[in-house]
């Protein structure tokens, strides 16, 4: 069986659209992190003169200046006259280190209209927050969040923030090397008529299908793990890994008990499930329709549907459940922070919590009808 993997393996692995497939997607996310780095950036808190990098830095050491103080009425006072500054006449700096707290102060609000956010207070910034909390806690939810003390600042997170933000765009990418790299895995031999090689094999007939689909999902997660880590280069270097503490309602009003950092990691184990599933997927789908352009053409086709519908009305309750669970709409903050119609002792489960449940049960799904599909077709057709 090992040896029939590493053959498989190596057969996936030594075909020129892997390298090709693989290499472009790697170098565009390296030409997106050399540009964010070195391009001026046209920032309203910055001077236009500077880099991306060192636009970057320069809101990291200003965000140090407040970071671990509470978001108090005191520090409230202190942001208004320098934003009043920055907006009248133009002097960033006093304002940059309230950058952070400004904008969560403003999406709370819901206005970006600098005159209502500065005329807040922080007991009336607190009553918003905890009102457009408990607006999104469901019915039945037995732990509600809410802030009866003030919300402590860890600095600048924008590093955790990217991750969250770049996941639904990192798992398009994944996808689609999927879809292209192992629609071939059990097509290639349907068309060049060489199956029946292997299929004479001692094992050929018994383990070559495991083999084919650990060989495809060993390559479509490994991928995955590629491009995961370089992403996680490029953001290190750019951004760093700072305020990983920092709450998920900075960038996200819903109520999950859960820091900006967390989030980002499940979002990033979000993507390998995701992963593993699409490559079983594509396998099937390869097998049962025995054409890989037919196989990449319809997982292409509702990954474009996924990045043109954002949405799903929340009245389509079980369509929306499924639009939800498609990994390109599941891993991003929208899609794997919200909760679902599926509960369990009376309270509703998040997406993140279930959904991996399901993809596993999905997974073994399909594979079971790739294999049925391949006896039918390969072994006992013979």
């Amino acid at each position: 069986m090992l040896t029939l993997y590493k053959f498989e393996l190596r057969k996936i692995i030594s075909r020129k659209i892997v390298w090709i497939t693989g290499g472009v997607l790697l170098v565009g996310l390296v030409i997106w992190g050399i540009a964010s780095a070195v391009l001026p950036q046209n920032r309203e808190y910055s001077d236009s003169s500077l880099n991306g990098y060192a636009a970057n830095r320069a809101e990291q050491e200003a965000a140090e200046q407040i970071s671990g103080r509470a978001i108090d009425q005191k520090l409230i006072d202190e942001m208004r006259p320098a934003y009043e500054d920055f907006i009248f006449n133009g002097n960033y700096k006093e304002a940059l280190p309230y950058l952070d707290v400004y904008n969560f102060i403003g999406r709370t609000l819901g206005t970006q209209a600098g005159a209502e956010i500065l005329v807040c207070d922080s007991e009336a910034f607190y009553e918003k927050l905890n009102a457009q909390l408990e607006a999104n806690t469901p019915a039945g939810l037995t732990e509600s969040i809410s802030f009866d003390e003030p919300i402590v600042y860890h600095g600048y997170f924008d590093g955790w923030r990217q991750i969250a933000d770049m996941m639904k765009l990192i798992t398009c990418m994944e996808i689609m090397f999927i879809a292209i790299c192992l629609s071939t895995v059990f097509t290639v031999e349907h068309t060049r008529k060489t199956d029946q090689v292997i299929l004479c094999t001692r094992l050929g007939k018994k383990k070559l299908y495991a083999a084919k689909t650990l060989a495809g999902l060993t390559v479509g997660v490994g991928f995955t793990l590629l491009l995961s880590l370089l992403m996680f280069g490029i953001i290190a270097f750019l951004y760093g890994f700072d305020g990983y503490d920092t709450i998920l309602q900075f960038v996200l009003l819903r109520p999950f008990n859960l820091t900006v950092g967390q989030a980002a990691l499940i979002l990033v184990g979000l993507s390998f499930a995701g992963a593993a599933l699409i490559s079983i997927f594509t396998m099937m789908l390869s097998e049962v329709t025995k054409n890989s352009i037919a196989t990449i053409g319809i997982i292409t086709g509702v990954l474009l549907v996924t990045m043109f519908i954002m949405e799903m009305p929340a009245n389509l309750k079980l369509l929306s459940e499924i639009w939800y669970l498609l990994p390109s709409n599941l891993v991003s903050l929208n899609g794997a922070f919200r909760y679902s119609m599926f509960h369990v002792g009376g309270s509703p489960l998040a997406a993140y919590q279930y959904a991996p449940i399901v993809y596993l049960v999905l997974a073994v799904i399909f594979a079971l009808i790739g294999k049925l599909t391949y006896n039918r077709y390969q072994i006992n057709g013979r």
